[in-house]
């Protein structure tokens, strides 16, 4: 088991940085409804990331605690006043990772719109 990760770490740290700006099309087939689907809106402003949810037409939500270092990014968002912890590990195109809230964590894939 340690050697596995060993090797996935090191896989993952050879990659190259990607650049995680831009509008990425989300899904998360366990989350309610409402929520299975939007945009996360990835944008830099000087050294600093932001993050915007974008569900709907007008429904938009900031993020806030935005950390991106070595191809993962994370942060917060409250929905309905609740907090939901997002993190994901960027691959090229791709973001894979999980969103976590009182009732549990749930998967969560993105696809960045061209």
């Amino acid at each position: 088991m340690v050697m596995l990760v060993a090797s996935v770490t090191t896989t993952v740290s050879a990659q190259k940085k990607v650049d995680p700006t831009g509008t990425w099309t989300y899904t998360a087939a366990d989350a309610p409804y409402e929520y299975s689907s939007g945009d996360i809106v990835i944008t830099k402003e000087g050294k600093e990331y932001q993050v915007e949810i974008v569900l709907g037409e007008y429904y938009k939500v900031k993020g806030s605690s935005v950390k991106y270092e070595k191809n993962e990014i994370s942060f917060t968002v409250y929905i309905e006043s609740e907090s939901v912890h997002i993190k994901g590990t960027f691959d090229k195109e791709n973001i894979k990772g999980t969103a976590s809230y009182t009732d549990g964590t749930i998967p969560i894939t993105a696809t960045k719109k061209k």
